[in-house]
């Protein structure tokens, strides 16, 4: 295995021991900037399918969430933002774009804009999260339990398993487009958010092989492709924004947070000091 899927390794399970040993906690992270984004030079977007946690990962970042606020609500239109991110006594301005995960036109116009021309993001933080996607519809809802019954029983496992091949089918298309060279021809790094991984703790080491390359998951291969066909530099990460109740469907069980709040916090600061670095370094720096 290539040296920098073991460094990736290396560094995910420093997160894990952190968090389960009580390591470093919450910290100053990011703050918002009340600015023009055009002030910015470090231009980033953030991508993933719907019901990933794009958007309350951000506010994550950005200390928006605190215990007790509400539940996060969907996010049709495109984000933009202009955010100061903090590291000890280093601040580096960045201008955040929140992709909406629909398939819409709206999506789609987003991609185009953000990604092409002269104002292309430095960076991609690309969220996932092991097929716990959130279906903000009711007919949505209805639609993947229906073709689900079709091929067999309806259970979590299975809806998991339909939103991990939906989440790799909607990566391909975004990694194919860079190695190709249609959007982020500016693009020096990518970061695999791995979000709510607060559910599946026990878990963990089935979805890092999920997504680092080493047992090749349809996910990881296409890290692999950007590994070899591209110059970036390359991270993944477990994450957890907050504590939230998951639901796959109506009538399955309902998954808690395996997680306390201190656990959440070092998540989210080992996360931000990873973007800082990334930020801050350009390709091979």
């Amino acid at each position: 295995m290539p040296d920098v899927w073991e460094n990736t390794r290396s560094r995910w399970e420093s997160v894990r021991h952190a968090v389960d040993g009580g390591g470093q906690g919450p910290g100053p992270g990011v703050a918002t900037l009340n600015g023009r984004l055009g002030l910015s030079v470090n231009p980033i977007a953030v991508t993933g399918e719907a019901g990933a946690g794009k958007t309350v990962l951000y506010d994550a970042l950005t200390q928006s969430i605190r215990t007790g606020d509400s539940d996060s609500t969907r996010s049709p239109d495109i984000e933009k933002h202009a955010t100061v991110l903090r590291s000890g006594n280093r601040r580096t301005r960045a201008a955040i774009t929140v992709i909406p995960g629909q398939l819409s036109t709206q999506r789609q116009r987003a991609l185009h804009d953000t990604m092409q021309g002269d104002a292309s993001p430095h960076g991609i933080v690309h969220v996932v999260c092991w097929g716990h996607n959130r279906i903000w519809q009711r007919a949505s809802q209805r639609d993947v339990h229906e073709a689900l019954a079709a091929d067999g029983d309806v259970d979590q496992e299975a809806v998991r398993n339909w939103h991990r091949r939906k989440e790799a089918a909607d990566f391909r298309l975004l990694v194919d487009a860079i190695i190709d060279g249609q959007l982020a021809k500016r693009l020096r790094w990518l970061i695999v958010a791995v979000s709510k991984s607060d559910l599946y703790w026990d878990r963990l080491d089935e979805a890092r092989d999920h997504y680092i390359p080493g047992r090749e998951s349809p996910f990881a291969a296409l890290m692999r492709d950007l590994e070899n066909e591209t110059s970036l530099r390359l991270s993944v990460l477990p994450m957890a924004s907050r504590l939230i109740r998951h639901q796959f469907l109506p009538g399955l069980p309902v998954g808690t947070s395996q997680l306390d709040d201190a656990q959440i916090g070092a998540l989210r600061t080992h996360f931000g000091q990873e973007l800082q670095s990334f930020i801050t370094q350009r390709n091979g720096g």
